[in-house]
């Protein structure tokens, strides 16, 4: 009856109560994660989920509402502002096209395999492009460009908290792998930036070996979330083809803002104290979403785990690192 009650309160104060509910859900991850290292994107799904389970959800409708959608998409957008040309520039043009091409096999690669072990499109879509480009930002970015479902919003949660947990392990993993096999340390970088989901752990991967590995391995990861862009253009003209539409998909409003953000980054059109508060914002936002998210998959959803999503995500991780380490040994040296 408690949980009732306080839902019942909500509701006469939305969508305020839900929004600033979920605005705390965001700050309170971003700062545990960095103060304990634990991913800040597990933290506010978890939080988003117990929402869920508490019943609250319904109450907070319109305030998730604008976390999921307008506030998702402007934290997407946001992430343009960390990219300049002449940052990636430091990688080589060779680097940083094959970058292009790993992002997009490990696209194919990834649906492909969600497709052969029965997920339904929309879902193998939403895995594959949080495996190949910057993990739950990736996820959302996805699922944003696709026919929202019930179904959509439990596996854009899953995959969250799934990449996560595989960019932790890849984190604790590669640099001994890279090791292992004799990789220099700018080629442990590459490695490390082209095949870790998620930035945190790509520059804790990296500074794990040292300063030139760490940021090599920024750099990569710069050069694949460049991709995000043409990946949801990708993904929506997939999902136009199934559906039989003949006219190429207009790229949506918060991919143009990306790109503009992204080029006004590299004329140095933003002035430099305002790239910490755009990428603090970029951050709230997107946990904001990724909270949202989960609070709106329905509890007994949160249950059936399929083991093909599991799969699907452990193959694409063992791709995309595969490509990574071929394109690190290959071109750099």
């Amino acid at each position: 009856m408690t949980h009732i009650a306080a839902g019942d309160a909500l509701a006469s104060r939305r969508p305020a109560a839900g929004a600033a509910i979920i605005g705390v859900i965001a700050a309170l991850a971003l700062t545990i994660g960095k103060a304990s290292g634990f991913p800040a994107p597990v933290l506010a799904a978890v939080a988003g989920m117990g929402l869920g389970l508490a019943g609250w959800s319904p109450a907070m409708a319109p305030g998730l509402a604008l976390w999921a959608k307008p506030g998702l998409k402007t934290g997407v957008a946001l992430l343009g502002a960390q990219i300049a040309w002449a940052e990636l520039a430091a990688l080589g043009l060779p680097v940083a096209l094959a970058s292009g091409g790993v992002v997009m096999a490990s696209l194919g690669a990834g649906t492909g395999l969600g497709l052969l072990l029965g997920l339904p499109l929309v879902e193998a879509l939403i895995a594959a492009s949080a495996v190949s480009i910057c993990g739950a930002s990736a996820a959302m970015a996805a699922s944003s460009a696709l026919p929202d479902s019930e179904a959509s919003r439990r596996t854009t949660a899953l995959v969250v908290v799934g990449v996560n947990l595989l960019s932790t392990l890849a984190m604790v993993a590669y640099p001994v792998i890279a090791r292992h096999f004799g990789f220099s340390e700018r080629q442990t970088g590459v490695f490390l930036g082209l095949s870790i989901h998620d930035v945190a752990q790509v520059v804790a991967a990296g500074s794990s070996v040292s300063p030139t590995a760490e940021a090599s391995a920024a750099l990569s990861k710069l050069s694949r979330i460049l991709w995000l862009g043409p990946v949801v253009i990708a993904v929506a003209l997939s999902m136009g083809v199934r559906a039989g539409q003949r006219r190429f998909p207009a790229p949506p409003l918060f991919v143009w803002a990306f790109a503009a953000l992204m080029a006004a980054r590299s004329l140095d059109l933003i002035p430099a104290a305002a790239l910490p508060v755009l990428s603090l914002a970029s951050q709230l936002l997107l946990l904001g979403g990724v909270a949202a998210i989960s609070a709106q998959v329905a509890p007994r959803d949160l249950m059936r785990i399929e083991p093909r999503l599991a799969w699907t995500l452990a193959t694409a991780t063992t791709v995309i690192a595969l490509l990574a380490a071929t394109v690190s040994l290959v071109l750099v040296r």
